[in-house]
């Protein structure tokens, strides 16, 4: 039901912007022993790349690599692990949960931020 939400009012907010904006969101639950539930929303308009995935805690580490793979060590702070790439990009991640953040102005910098959150989907299990 959460999940379900936060995607209605991020799409309704895209909505109401007025922007040309690409949106995909994905829910995935598993009936099987595992109990595997991923969750990504991924909004790309002519100014804004937003990415958010929810899913489960012992993938975490693996999505985080591929954060360090592209853009190296991130800073603490507390649970939290941030990366920011001058004004115009921020990364959050901590366990079970990552969002990233990109005012679009370089497209060698867009290119990999779009990468970067298709490989992270990869690893959770949206893909």
């Amino acid at each position: 039901m959460k999940k379900t939400l936060f995607i209605v009012i991020t799409l309704t907010a895209l909505a109401c912007n007025g922007q040309t904006a690409k949106s995909h969101a994905v829910a995935k639950s598993s009936g099987s022993t595992t109990h595997s539930n991923v969750s990504v929303s991924v909004s790309d308009s002519n100014e804004v790349y937003s990415y958010s995935a929810i899913f489960d805690k012992p993938k975490s580490k693996a999505a985080i690599n591929e954060i360090e793979k592209a853009f190296g060590k991130p800073m603490t702070k507390g649970k939290n692990y941030v990366w920011r790439e001058g004004e115009s990009l921020e990364i959050k991640a901590r366990e079970g949960k990552i969002s990233i953040e990109f005012e679009k102005g370089s497209t060698k910098l867009y290119d990999k931020v779009k990468e970067l959150g298709e490989s992270i989907s990869a690893v959770v299990g949206e893909k």
